[in-house]
């Protein structure tokens, strides 16, 4: 049964400010038919969440593909139904609160012991 995997941004990493400290910590492992929500931890320092696409050459596991959700700050994106295997690496664009913009790369793995 398809459920909803929050990704919470909860800060920006104090050793390199282009990189996000993510509650999956960059790696989320997800079933076909899933919703995916990221989100933002209040206190963060990330503003705004701007883009979040599938990295060239990179399998894209969503169907539909992320998007912004109004002005609730929140992406979502659901993980295609037909696929029973793969992995996407993606990108988060965000801009943080004192106005710097960065991307970061995390990744998404659908389980191989799932079947359709």
């Amino acid at each position: 049964m398809p459920q909803n995997i929050p990704i919470q941004i909860i800060g920006i990493d104090p050793t390199d400010s282009t990189k996000l400290i993510l509650s999956d910590n960059g790696n989320s492992n997800v079933d076909p038919g899933d919703t995916v929500t990221w989100s933002i931890k209040s206190g963060s320092g990330v503003a705004s969440i701007t883009n979040i696409y599938a990295d060239s050459g990179s399998t894209d596991v969503f169907n539909p593909d992320p998007s912004s959700q109004g002005s609730s700050g929140n992406w979502r994106g659901t993980v295609n139904p037909a696929l029973n295997s793969g992995f996407e690496d993606y990108t988060i664009c965000w801009t943080s609160a004192s106005g710097t913009s960065a991307c970061f790369d995390p990744r998404i793995t659908i389980n191989s012991t799932h079947t359709v």
